[in-house]
């Protein structure tokens, strides 16, 4: 009785010390997986790509051009970052992306002092775009917007970083930027819209969904970064307003969600109506798609786990050709005779709904095969988002 007791208590010990170690084993494995991941990403960004230049000399080019056209494409790669930093927190794209914004704003000029400016010519800092188009030498609300908006993001994932804490530059870094924000972002197009408008949101609602995204994202973070109390007022105002717009849009078709791109019902906002309503478009209704997800992991109770799901299915069920392996230009599936092909810009928004449904992960997994991320520049911003969903469950 006594032997068969102490066979019996070490075959215990044995077991437990065998789920020990292989405990100890796979999160070993994990932390290695993570780490070899981290340093293809960052492979990725430091060489030279399709264009014989890499990410991340691209990123720093357009970030020192002073010209806010080029803020647009620049989303990419600072969202891209974020992820990295949410994911890891290494102090490496801290820095990277540090060097990105501290080359905006330190291309920025007084709008007054800018030569050509054709626009406000008022005291407030900024940019005008340099390319060849209808906007060329004006100071333009949509191309600042699309990079700020991660910008802003970016703040918020790191106010109680290890990173701050570390120095009273790295603080001081942190409040001067959001102070840049504050002024020379959000109450910049703030004060111009009620000078152009009569009132103060028509900057930031513009006439589309996607348009408004921009702006609705940056409000949200604000409200949370922000001591101002009359900023997180105006901004908590604006995400009323943009939350409201989209709802209206968002009609279920399929079992997901089909949307305009144009504003269907504006009354009790300051949206601009179009004339003529036109459907969503996959590319830009990436943006709609990144605000959505991140204003539900923010906790605006305005989105929830539901929305994310018909997005969800509208990507499986509507959007995505399987035939092909390839992504339809509209969300209701149609084509576009006008940028064909667009619909493979996934990898903003859409690509993060992989990380509550297994089949569009599963998609992914397919479309990565495709070419598509190298023929529309989208390698980065793909095997980064991906490699950290793929790494977590968020649901």
């Amino acid at each position: 009785m006594s032997d068969y007791s102490v066979s019996s208590n070490t075959m215990k010990w044995m077991l437990l010390a065998m789920l020990i170690c292989f405990a100890g084993v796979t999160a070993w494995s994990q932390e290695q997986s993570n780490l070899r991941k981290a340093v293809t990403i960052q492979t990725l960004y430091t060489s030279a790509g399709t264009k014989s230049i890499s990410e991340q000399q691209m990123a720093l080019n357009k970030s020192e051009s002073a010209d806010a056209y080029q803020f647009m494409s620049l989303r990419k790669t600072i969202g891209a970052i974020n992820v990295m930093i949410k994911s890891s927190g290494e102090e490496y794209w801290i820095v990277q992306q540090k060097k990105i914004i501290d080359n905006l704003v330190g291309s920025s000029r007084i709008s007054s002092t800018i030569p050509g400016d054709q626009s406000f010519k008022d005291q407030f800092q900024g940019w005008i775009s340099l390319f060849d188009n209808k906007s060329r030498q004006n100071e333009v609300p949509l191309y600042e917007s699309y990079s700020f908006f991660y910008i802003t993001q970016f703040l918020y994932f790191i106010r109680n970083s290890t990173w701050i804490s570390q120095s009273d530059s790295n603080r001081l870094w942190w409040n001067h930027t959001l102070s840049f924000v504050e002024k020379n972002i959000w109450t910049k197009w703030y004060e111009r819209s009620m000078a152009s408008f009569h009132n103060h949101y028509r900057y930031f609602l513009r006439s589309r969904t996607h348009m408004g995204s921009h702006w609705a994202g940056i409000a949200m973070y604000l409200t949370a970064l922000s001591s101002n109390a009359q900023i997180k007022s105006q901004a908590a105002e604006l995400i009323q307003q943009y939350d409201t717009l989209l709802k209206r849009n968002l009609r279920i078709f399929q079992g997901g969600y089909v949307w305009n791109s144009t504003y269907d019902n504006v009354n009790g906002t300051y949206a601009a109506k179009s004339s003529a309503s036109t459907i969503q478009d996959v590319s830009h209704g990436n943006h709609v798609v990144a605000y959505i997800v991140a204003a539900y992991q923010f906790g605006n109770k305005d989105w929830t786990i539901e929305d994310i799901r018909r997005l969800a299915v509208t990507l499986k069920t509507v959007i995505y050709d399987n035939q092909n392996n390839r992504f339809r230009d509209n969300v209701d599936g149609s084509a576009s005779s006008e940028r064909p092909g667009w619909g493979n810009f996934v990898s903003d928004g859409w690509l993060k709904l992989a990380a509550y449904d297994d089949e569009v992960k599963t998609i992914f997994q397919q479309f990565e095969k495709s070419g598509m991320l190298k023929k529309y520049n989208q390698d980065f911003l793909f095997r980064a988002t991906f490699s950290e969903i793929q790494s977590q469950n968020p649901r």
